[in-house]
């Protein structure tokens, strides 16, 4: 843990979209009482089943949330938190329940704001406006969980890369994850993963080189990304 810095945590808060609407004395108390933990790519937060006695807000990198289905062989990305956003904030917020996934840092370095569960359910909890900027945000919070969730389950792994790779084309050229990360995140395998990604550059949609990736034929991953069936250009292994 790094040491307790009330005036960054203050300022975090306070950027942070869960607690937007809330004014700087309503934060105070929590920025207070919050420490910075650095994590390490893979470094894991939480497992599933431990106990949520702590709030985390990520300052800096990204921390993905996941399940382990399959009996162990496969995970399935939940979400992936960035700068500014609550990590399993509705099982903290929620009570004792324990985690229901796993957490763990996708960069290096990540940082973490850590606040403790029950002091801020106790602030939250007793103070109305905090409390409606919370509750607000967790609903969609979960509204893009269950976006995401039938996402999955409906469409095929061609629109679903290609949805990630619009949504990260404002950067290119943006580095990829890992096969095995880029797999979890999209509900498949690393091998069609690779597959689809071949595919993708061989007809032209983007510029891959060294996990680096760039958007070529934006109309067409558009249409990938929103089309229902199955035809196309490319074709969509599971």
């Amino acid at each position: 843990m790094n040491p307790a810095d009330p005036a960054r945590a203050l300022e975090l808060l306070s950027r942070s979209p869960v607690f937007r609407g809330a004014s700087p004395a309503d934060l105070q108390p929590l920025a207070a009482l919050g420490t910075f933990r650095t994590l390490r790519r893979g470094e894991v937060l939480f497992r599933a089943g431990d106990a949520l006695d702590t709030l985390f807000l990520v300052s800096s990198g990204s921390v993905r949330v996941y399940r382990v289905v399959r009996g162990g062989t496969r995970e399935l990305t939940l979400h992936v938190e960035g700068p500014r956003q609550l990590v399993a904030g509705v099982g903290v917020l929620g009570g004792s329940d324990p985690a229901p996934a796993h957490a763990v840092a996708l960069q290096t370095p990540t940082e973490v704001l850590c606040l403790p569960a029950a002091a801020v359910r106790e602030q939250v909890f007793g103070t109305p406006a905090l409390a409606a900027a919370v509750i607000a945000a967790l609903a969609r919070r979960q509204a893009e969980l269950l976006a995401r969730l039938e996402g999955l389950v409906f469409s095929e792994l061609g629109e679903r890369l290609a949805a990630y790779l619009l949504e990260h084309a404002a950067d290119d050229p943006h580095a990829l994850p890992t096969n095995s990360d880029l797999a979890a995140l999209l509900g498949t395998v690393p091998e069609l993963v690779s597959r689809k990604l071949g595919e993708f550059y061989r007809l032209g949609l983007i510029q891959l080189e060294r996990r680096r990736v760039r958007v070529l034929d934006r109309p067409e991953l558009e249409r990938l990304a929103g089309r229902t069936g199955g035809e196309g250009r490319a074709s969509d292994p599971r």
